[in-house]
């Protein structure tokens, strides 16, 4: 176990140096190809920007992490790397390029939402054929669920999902990055206890290559990482999450990865409820497209509401998502089901209870904006009187 230690130490020092080296002339590749969110363009980030931001930040942190995982297989071959299944091997990498190819087109180009949709699934679908797949769920309290055919549809959901969980989470300076890689160091702890070694490698390799990247994400941000960066790094997870689930015990495997990605897993499924609801009276169809548009309605949104300046908000929910990651590796490493499900409800409550924090204080704000519009309509004769 020692020299694996060593390895993924080695894979994750590289995947930051070589991250953090290559953003200066990514920025410079981004600004030939004008490739920037601009102030006012849309979207919620793009909409309090100051300056336009280079958006190719993706390609850094794919090159690390590529790196640092060739490099790191590399050096671990011939004592383990005989154990990892070949159409393993083929598969997640071209996947992985697919989404990460999809995400860099929109970059440069844009991509409409629902072409970005199809090739993820289609990656998503390449992992279910080399046998990345449930085929049953154990539910503390509730037994064993045989999924049979419906198995690959779930996995498949599964990794898209979070694909869109960590790319939906990228709306601050910092955020994305450091919430990718606080979920990459649990989940190779996780596959650690299962000695899992290739996953251990590519955990390492994505938390390194985060951590590098992040000295150009801080705000103010120097470069944004783009959806070449949050897809690819959302899909990997996703994925990697959804080969320790296969490999762990019944009693614990499909609540550890979803204690571990709690944050943006649990933020996403609410915001898609609310979206949904919020559209009452309007055909199911419609109701259903909304919940797959952006609004201003996550949680790293309603709490900026409430903080002055960014560099609040991203180490609170840094915070949140360490503890949750705390509880999925506790979990793992005691293998008790009904803990998991207490954790899982105690999560909800969280998330639950710091967006209802957020919607209040936003309630309170859009009040007082109305009060001092309706004041200013007042003559002028009368608010001399009212003060």
């Amino acid at each position: 176990m020692e020299p694996l230690f060593i390895v993924a130490g080695a894979s994750a020092l590289l995947a930051g140096v070589v991250a953090s080296l290559l953003v200066p002339p990514v920025v410079n590749l981004a600004q030939f190809l004008r490739s920037f969110d601009r102030p006012g363009e849309g979207g919620e980030r793009k909409a309090v920007l100051a300056t336009a931001v280079p958006r190719l930040g993706g390609v850094a942190i794919a090159a690390g992490l590529g790196a640092g995982s060739l490099v790191g297989l590399m050096a671990g071959w011939n004592q383990w790397g005989m154990t990892i299944p070949r159409p393993e091997l083929v598969a997640l990498p071209i996947a992985a390029g697919l989404v990460f190819l999809v995400g860099l087109v929109d970059d440069l180009f844009g991509v409409t939402p629902g072409k970005k949709f199809i090739v993820e699934l289609l990656a998503a679908w390449l992992l279910v054929r080399v046998g990345w797949s449930f085929t049953e769920l154990n539910l503390p309290f509730v037994g064993e669920i045989h999924l049979g055919v419906w198995g690959g549809l779930v996995s498949l959901l599964w990794v898209v999902g979070v694909t869109n969980a960590i790319n939906l989470i990228d709306g601050l300076d910092g955020l994305a990055g450091g919430v990718a890689a606080i979920i990459s160091v649990s989940l190779l702890v996780y596959a650690l206890i299962q000695h899992n070694l290739g996953s251990v490698v590519l955990m390492a390799s994505i938390a390194g290559a985060c951590i590098g990247f992040l000295r150009h994400n801080w705000e103010p941000a120097r470069v944004f990482m783009g959806d070449s960066g949050s897809l690819t790094l959302g899909f990997l997870l996703g994925a990697i999450s959804l080969h320790s689930a296969i490999k762990a015990p019944a009693a614990v495997a499909i609540l550890v990865p979803i204690l571990a990605l709690g944050l943006p897993v649990i933020d996403t499924l609410l915001v898609m409820v609310v979206r949904f609801f919020e559209g009452d009276g309007a055909p199911v169809g419609r109701r259903v497209g909304r919940m797959f548009r952006g609004d201003r309605q996550h949680l790293h949104h309603l709490l900026s509401d409430l903080a002055s300046r960014h560099r609040v908000v991203v180490p609170v929910l840094y915070l949140v998502v360490l503890l949750f990651c705390a509880g999925a590796v506790a979990v793992a490493m005691t293998g008790e089901g009904w803990l998991g499900l207490i954790l899982l409800l105690l999560e909800i409550a969280v998330v639950l209870a710091m967006r209802q924090l957020g919607l209040v204080r936003r309630a309170r704000a859009l009040a007082d904006e109305r009060i001092e519009a309706l004041r200013l309509q007042k003559p002028a004769w009368l608010r001399r009187d009212a003060e």
